[in-house]
Parts: C-alpha cells; structure tokens; sequence
C-alpha cells in the first residue's frame, strides 16, 4: 500500500477509528461508496490505486470488522442448530442441509477471522458476500453453482495473505449490478 496523509492511524489508538485520520472528505466519500469500493476489492482491483480503497482496506482488515465477519458466520451454524428441521417463517431462508454439510468448513472460516493471522481485504468482502448475497451465495441459494464448502475455501483462499488475484478470474460474487456494503 502507498503512504497517504491518514498514516498515522493504522488502528485504533485510544477508542479512535481506522477512519479518524483521515479527512472528513474522504471518509464521507469512502461511506458513500463502499459498495463501488467493495466491488473493486472483490475484483482485485489494486487496493493503493485511490486513497478511498486504501482507507476502504483498512476498514475491512481492522479486528472490529474481521471479529463481525467470524460472529456472522458462526451465526449460521447456530442458527442451523437452533432451528433444526421446523418449517422456516423467516423472509430469508437459508439453506440449512448445506449449512449442516459444510459446519466444520464454515467454523474454521469463523476462526480463521477471528485468530491473528492477517487477512486480506478482499477476502473479507467475500466473506461478507457470501453472508448476504441471496442469489449468488450457496447459504441462501440451493441452485447456487457451487456448495457451501467450495464458497467457503474460496473465500478462505481469497483471505490468505500473499493471495493473487488475476484479471480473467470471476470469482467475484458481485455481478454488475448487485453489490455489498
């Protein structure tokens, strides 16, 4: 990542945001558009090509959002085991069978969130796609192309530091017009 004026906040410092630093132009810009800025990330867009996506990064890499993206995830496992096979009244159903088969997978993602290890911005907009995308994520979608498992070590291989991402690849769960954020 290239240097910006907002360096100096690299995490939180005294109950200070990510954000705090940075100038309130940007911050607003960065709010406004995070959607645009997620998808951008999802695509492998170069993360230091703007100062909105480099603050956009920071967001997504700060222990605050990674720690909601594991409790997310650990939220559907729970949800799965709490409910069982009752009927669903819910507006959003989640496919429950596949969220069964792929616990273990989606748990360890939940870990690999949570634990120290450093993730990648774009792994964690996949990860929060997979979580609200009703009809490209398998959690919702039992006609989705790929299972849960395949989502989820997709998502985990996105989340690796070190991880590339080349132009031609389409895993990106963002169509042109459905977005995140």
């Amino acid at each position: 990542m290239t240097l910006t004026t907002f360096d100096d906040a690299r995490g939180h410092r005294g109950g200070r945001s990510i954000s705090a630093g940075a100038p309130l132009t940007l911050r607003l810009t960065v709010r406004v558009n995070r959607g645009r800025l997620d998808r951008q990330i999802a695509a492998g867009c170069p993360c230091e090509s703007s100062a909105a996506l480099v603050l956009r990064v920071r967001q997504l890499i700060q222990p605050g959002t990674r720690q909601r993206v594991a409790r997310d995830l650990r939220g559907f496992v729970k949800y799965v085991d709490r409910v069982g096979s009752r009927p669903d009244f819910s507006a959003v159903v989640i496919e429950r069978a596949a969220v069964r088969a792929s616990r273990e997978a989606i748990l360890g993602l939940a870990e690999r969130f949570a634990g120290p290890a450093p993730v990648t911005a774009r792994g964690v907009v996949l990860a929060r796609a997979l979580m609200s995308d009703g009809v490209g994520s398998p959690l919702f979608n039992r006609h989705c192309e790929r299972t849960v498992a395949e989502a989820v070590w997709e998502v985990a291989d996105a989340a690796a530091v070190g991880a590339s991402h080349t132009e031609g690849e389409t895993s990106s769960p963002f169509g042109p017009d459905r977005g995140g954020g």
